[in-house]
């Protein structure tokens, strides 16, 4: 019995070995073959992705041809197969195979930066997700850069401010003055006033907590200044500032800021062909562009706009023959340059006080300015304020039956057509207009809703329903008309009141 009993176990035992064996041949098999199809995906997958990545250069260089050829022309694109039959595998995807998909997403930053976002997708089958190549670049206009005199923003301003109402950072108060005009650009803000000092130079800090601290002031032109602009003379390094005076013999003013502590009144100057008996011959809003200075008078007895040769831009020359009856009150221009069939031409775009034309544009490329197109909006509420960006130019208006809230197509503006793309009830007027990426900074006459921050996806806007795109909002008394500015990452608020407290505020998002 025990030798029997031995050798049955032993029996057992090269039976079980066998098992064991055939087993770890079946993992081994499982596992070579898993590998082998494994290293198969992962070839795979590198040669997909390796093809995406080129595919997703080859969409950046497309980008950076339009850019230097017609950047305001730089747009997203709805994402598509990438169907090139002369690609080896564009041609398989028309047979029904690998496909890839690419994109485009552009942000328009200013009219001087815009940021882009480049993607390439793919899935290998139905096993698997959907894997991309993304690329983020930012894309700058230097010409436009030079032809505004650095005054535009060039990233976007960080913070949730489309998610998160603005909070104010800081605040300087002073005593009433009857604030007029802002401008900010650099480390320096602006402010234009009705009483002295008429020109007040504001140090501020990329920090919205530090309050901003005056620094220079001038009340040597003797005179209440309505607007102003200043820029950077890139030949010399020089900052000038323009400023309409309120003035019916002297209309137009220019300052060397250069050293903010000390501004320099260079020269006043009268407008060509204004009756200074006339009604309202004073300066009223001013921009310079591309050695240009562009300027109007209210509806007045002759011209109300008139364009200066800056080629000394301490001594700007008007072009007499350039100054054009407009017979209506200009409340908010812009100028930029516009490329049509590959040639660049400038355009001058208005909102304006009238029954007929309350948004216009003129081209100016010639010497004689040319009305291009002439808008009536509904009802008889006037165009108080712009922004232009891309290929959009948005109007606000005074408060209305009718919305208050405008966008339209550029490209069809310069060629003479309307290019209505939407519009929005607001509930009130809207002053002042800003912007960057995909928000819109609304100035309004709204009680403790004075900032307003909207969507500039026209379709979340209404004709019925008032606020309908508008993401947050913070109360600021007494908003001035086109009384916002935008730097760096803060928004710059300046109320106007002859009676009362100003304050000069910075808001920011976290």
């Amino acid at each position: 019995m025990p030798e029997q009993f031995i050798k049955t176990r032993l029996t057992g035992f090269s039976t079980l070995e066998l098992l064991i064996a055939l087993s770890l041949m079946v993992i081994i098999m499982t596992g070579a073959v898993s590998a082998v199809s494994s290293a198969q995906y992962w070839f795979l997958t590198a040669q997909v992705s390796a093809e995406a990545l080129y595919k997703n250069k080859a969409l950046l260089a497309e980008i950076m041809k339009v850019r230097t050829s017609d950047f305001q022309n730089v747009s997203s694109t709805i994402p598509a197969l990438s169907l090139d039959v002369h690609v080896p595998s564009d041609a398989s995807c028309l047979a029904g195979g690998l496909c890839y998909v690419k994109g485009l997403h552009v942000l328009d930053i200013s009219s001087c930066a815009k940021k882009a976002r480049a993607s390439v997708s793919w899935t290998l089958g139905p096993r698997y997700g959907t894997s991309s190549v993304l690329t983020e670049t930012y894309l700058s206009n230097f010409a436009e850069i030079a032809a505004v005199g650095g005054d535009c923003l060039v990233t976007l301003p960080k913070g949730q401010w489309g998610s998160t109402p603005p909070q104010l950072g800081s605040q300087l108060t002073q005593a009433p003055k009857g604030a007029t005009g802002i401008d900010v650009l650099g480390e320096y803000s602006y402010v234009t006033s009705n009483l002295g000092p008429y020109l007040q130079i504001f140090k501020i800090s990329p920090d919205a907590h530090v309050a901003p601290m005056l620094v220079g002031s001038s009340s040597e032109g003797a005179i209440r200044l309505n607007d102003i602009d200043v820029v950077r003379d890139f030949s010399t390094n020089r900052l000038y500032a323009y400023v309409t005076q309120h003035s019916t013999t002297t209309q137009l003013a220019v300052y060397d800021v250069t050293e903010p502590t000390n501004p320099i009144l260079l020269i006043q100057l009268p407008l060509f062909n204004v009756a200074s008996n006339g009604s309202f011959p004073q300066g009223w809003r001013v921009m310079v562009y591309g050695g240009q200075l562009f300027m109007v008078s209210r509806e007045t007895t002759g011209p109300e706009l008139h364009v200066f040769s800056l080629l000394n831009p301490q001594l700007p020359l008007e072009i007499n023959i350039a100054n054009v009856n407009l017979n209506r009150t200009v409340n908010d221009m812009v100028v930029r340059d516009e490329v049509i069939g590959g040639v660049t031409r400038r355009f001058l775009y208005l909102a304006a006080s009238s029954d007929l034309k309350e948004v216009g544009v003129y081209d100016v490329t010639g010497i004689v300015p040319i009305e291009i197109t002439a808008v009536n909006l509904n009802g008889s509420a006037d165009a108080s304020s712009l922004y232009l960006v891309g290929n959009k130019l948005y109007i606000g208006r005074k408060n209305s039956a009718s919305p208050e809230l405008y966008v339209f197509d550029v490209r069809k503006l310069i060629v003479g057509e309307v290019g209505l793309l939407g519009s929005s009830e607001v509930g009130t007027e809207v002053v002042s207009l800003a912007g960057s990426g995909d928000l819109l900074f609304l100035g309004t006459g709204k009680n403790d809703e004075e900032l307003q921050i909207w969507s500039n996806d026209i379709s979340q806007w209404s004709n019925g329903t008032a606020n309908a795109g508008r993401l947050s909002y913070r109360g600021s008394p007494r908003l001035a008309p086109l009384g916002i500015d935008m730097s760096g990452d803060n928004i710059y608020v300046l109320s106007q009141s002859l009676t009362q407290p100003e304050t000069l505020s910075v808001l920011y998002t976290p």
